[in-house]
């Protein structure tokens, strides 16, 4: 496998989404989390993943760096996709799509391991759009449009997504009901291809 850092490196991660491996991207350098960082109308000015990975968990932005810069410079060979440690996984818990060639790994990904469920939670509808009106999208592949506008459900599901993630400000009203309180382990919605639920509503952090 060559050197260790030149290789892709899923993370585990903690608190809500504690055993769900994650494929991450480094967001600090990814120019449209730069971008919508400073978008106060954007759910990316108040990112979680920026605020960690500039705090406490800057050691994992090389590694994070890494991945972006493997992911997003070539379509990698499939010895080149190293195995996820689990049948129920996340890509970029941190970070955001950075072109073709990163979403065209992440569904190789998916069509190397068809056993294991891939989740991906992404804002760029457009690129995730073009992409699939020229392929297929595997089973296996859950595909997360984030509402990046806080306080609204989106009112349908983007073309090729499954699913919509909105985030709101305040509790249950008579326009939506929170539906995401748990650890990610515990409920699954977003990683099992069998559940029907169009809407994720989590209130902010």
């Amino acid at each position: 496998q060559g050197d260790k850092m030149n290789q892709l490196a899923w993370s585990v991660m903690s608190g809500k989404m504690i055993g769900i491996p994650a494929l991450n991207t480094d967001t600090t350098t990814n120019k449209f989390c730069i971008a919508k960082s400073k978008d106060e109308t954007s759910i990316c000015s108040k990112c979680y993943s920026w605020n960690m990975l500039k705090t406490f968990r800057k050691n994992a932005v090389p590694r994070f760096k890494m991945n972006s810069d493997i992911l997003s410079s070539r379509v990698l060979d499939m010895n080149e996709l190293i195995r996820p440690k689990g049948n129920h996984v996340r890509f970029n818990a941190h970070g955001e799509l950075i072109n073709t060639y990163h979403v065209q790994n992440l569904v190789n990904y998916a069509l190397f391991y068809p056993k294991v469920t891939f989740t991906l939670w992404t804002k760029k509808k457009a690129l995730i759009q073009s992409f699939f009106n020229k392929q297929n999208k595997p089973d296996n592949l859950i595909l997360i449009y984030s509402n990046e506008i806080v306080g609204t459900v989106y009112k349908s599901v983007p073309k090729y997504f499954d699913k919509v993630f909105n985030v709101v400000s305040h509790g249950n009203n008579e326009n939506y009901e929170i539906n995401c309180d748990a650890k990610c382990i515990d409920c699954m919605k977003c990683y099992n291809v069998n559940d029907t639920t169009k809407q994720i509503i989590e209130k902010i952090k």
